[in-house]
């Protein structure tokens, strides 16, 4: 978890991003630790609503930025193919802003946030 963590920091990639990097990391070939890893900060963004109203039930097409995709690249490096951005409607261009703005729910409240009063 360190390495990821530590990558995370090099690229200036919010921490948050280190644990679903370890998740992937179970995963057999980088391919599909690089789709896995992907497939869930699309989730999070997702559950974020971000780029989408609430009542769009169609996921957009998330375009992350180069900081994240080269962190992704570092830790998963074999077989790194490098296709074009999509450029249609449901397009949504991430920023670093954006992932630094997810806020992380821990059984149900922000994560870090002090519950008892």
């Amino acid at each position: 978890m360190e390495f990821y963590e530590e990558n995370c920091r090099k690229f200036s990639i919010p921490l948050w991003v280190a644990p679903l990097l370890h998740a992937a990391s179970r995963l057999k070939s980088d391919r599909a630790r690089r789709k896995r890893t992907y497939k869930l900060i699309q989730h999070k963004l997702f559950q974020q609503r971000l780029g989408c109203s609430i009542k769009e039930k169609l996921h957009p097409t998330y375009v992350y930025p180069l900081a994240l995709k080269q962190l992704v690249r570092t830790v998963f490096p074999a077989e790194v193919c490098d296709y074009p951005d999509p450029s249609h409607a449901q397009v949504v261009l991430v920023t670093l802003e954006d992932l630094n703005g997810v806020r992380l729910l821990y059984q149900g409240e922000p994560f870090g946030t002090d519950t008892e009063t």
